[in-house]
């Protein structure tokens, strides 16, 4: 047990400074909550702040979903085709806004953030606060426009039958 303290701390004495440094990104979405139904599209947006005093180069922000439910899969790609936005450098204490579009595919409660890091992978990772996502199942009458065939179909043989027994009767 003693020499694996002794591992640890060396390799956190070997570790290379910036991984140990807090980011100087800060990630803000501009809601808290959203409610809406299974095939609509909502909209927000997050503010991507460099509090540092020095340019951190090559920005990407990445939106991801995940759901509050373990019986309910996400594909975050179903939810949003442009997910990673490559901001390029952020200036010392400069700023950009990122507009997102995300569809509702899976009804349920969803966490929806925005993660922040260096294109060079190097530093830390920052996440914004969650956007938290109701979505309602979206229960229709007419699914798919089959109510006229579904209502027409047996409405028809009634009555085809119908004009079949008094045709019988007529001819008795």
């Amino acid at each position: 047990m003693r020499r694996l303290v002794i591992l640890l701390v060396a390799l956190a004495a070997a570790a290379p400074a910036h991984a140990l440094a807090a980011s100087p990104v800060s990630v803000k979405i501009d809601q808290t909550s959203v409610s809406t139904k299974i095939g609509h599209r909502f909209h927000f947006s997050t503010s991507i702040r460099n509090t540092g005093s020095q340019p951190v180069p090559g920005v990407v922000a990445h939106l991801n979903i995940m759901s509050l439910d373990p019986s309910v899969y996400v594909d975050p790609e179903d939810w949003s085709s442009s997910r990673t936005r490559y901001l390029g450098a952020l200036e010392a204490h400069g700023s950009r806004r990122i507009d997102w579009t995300v569809q509702a595919v899976n009804s349920g409660r969803f966490v929806v953030y925005v993660a922040v890091a260096d294109r060079n992978g190097a530093g830390t990772i920052t996440a914004s606060a969650p956007l938290l996502t109701h979505v309602a199942q979206r229960r229709t009458l007419n699914s798919g426009g089959v109510m006229p065939l579904a209502l027409g179909m047996p409405a028809g043989l009634a009555l085809i039958l119908l004009v079949l027994r008094r045709r019988r009767r007529a001819l008795r």
